[in-house]
Order: structure tokens, then sequence, then C-alpha cells
């Protein structure tokens, strides 16, 4: 029919992608012995023989679980939002078993994968800030984000065109400072309302 318009995906016959199989030489986890926290010495950190292993990815997997199915014909396909599914079972797994096995949530923590930690940041700027754009929104609604002195520059311009105000605290060789001047008590409580809201977020990597 002329006027009917379909929203289904076209998913390509896996049978055309270039590849057969996928073959790499990994590091396994013994080619390094950890350095010691106190003191941070790079001269103490020493290596063990070269260890490898070779992993290899189908073309087409014999696994019928999405969840640990690795081969080309779903690596290279369309797929959900999520990502990966067996990545991101993994990653789920892990979080799970190491990071944070006591969290109180049902099923254990959610997962979102991003492509990196700046795509995860904006991500967390579109979840916490509203946007604010100059000449149409009234400067009480300008949020801010609190920063470290000196910060990361890819997480400021991240920020910055989503109107926020980059506020710098001050900061000594544990990170940023609580009280004196400058620091995170000094900025808040002094804060001039005419730049907009007092910040409500905090950037800060120690």
């Amino acid at each position: 029919m002329p006027s009917l318009l379909t929203l289904f995906k076209g998913l390509p016959n896996p049978g055309y992608f270039p590849y057969d199989d996928l073959e790499a030489k990994v590091a396994l986890p013994d080619r390094w012995n950890p350095s010691p926290n106190k003191p941070v010495d790079p001269s103490r950190h020493t290596t063990s023989p070269a260890t490898s292993g070779r992993v290899i990815v189908p073309a087409i997997s014999s696994d019928l679980d999405p969840n640990r199915k690795i081969d080309l014909a779903t690596a290279l396909q369309y797929g959900t939002a999520q990502g990966y599914p067996a990545l991101l079972s993994w990653v789920q797994e892990f979080t799970l078993k190491h990071l944070h096995p006591n969290i109180p949530y049902a099923g254990g923590p959610d997962i979102i994968l991003t492509v990196g930690s700046t795509d995860g940041f904006q991500k967390a700027l579109q979840c916490l800030n509203n946007e604010w754009v100059q000449g149409r929104d009234p400067i009480e609604r300008k949020e801010g984000l609190l920063v470290e002195q000196y910060a990361y520059m890819n997480a400021v311009q991240t920020a910055q065109p989503r109107g926020m105000n980059i506020v710098p605290v001050a900061i000594d060789d544990e990170g940023m400072l609580a009280t004196g001047k400058g620091g995170l008590q000094d900025v808040l409580e002094n804060w001039d309302f005419n730049r907009g809201q007092r910040p409500h977020l905090m950037y800060t990597v120690t």
C-alpha cells in the first residue's frame, strides 16, 4: 500500500559479512606483577615473562544463549540499544562479584555501556542537569558544576555547551579542599546568585 510506512529494521544476511573468523593474540593477566600502592615507584614495577593466549571468534556460534553467544554474526549485526548482550552480561557479572557484591538493589547493579568516560559523563549530565540557553532561560535557572582547580578538559568541554557554570575549587596534593580559601565551603557559602543556582553537581577524580 502506498500509504504504508514500515518501521521494521532490516537485518543484513550474516552470510554476506566478509569475515570467516577473527583471531587475536592476547596478554594473560599474570603477565604483570602489581606494584605496591605506597610508595608509588614505577621502577619497582616488574613484568613476568610474556604470557599470551589466542582467541578465535567464529562466524557463527552454536551457543543459543544470547548472553554468552560470541560470534561475528551477532557482533557485526544490528543489535539492541543496551549494547552487545554477551559484553553487557559479562560486565554485570564482574561488577556484582568483584566491585559491588553488596549493592542493595534487586538483581544487583544495573549497567550502562558507553564508548568511553566522556560519553558516560555526558550521559550523566543529561540525567542530572537541565540545559540552560542564554537569551532564552532566566539566569536563576542556570546550574553549575563544581570541579577541581585543575580538571580534565574533556569534562569541562562536555559541560560548557549545556550552559553550566564551571566552578573551580582549590586543591592540595590530596585533592579538593573542604575548607579554607577557595575550598568547597568557601565557594558554596559565598556563592553569587547573580551567576545562577548554587552548584549541585561535582566532578572530581581525587
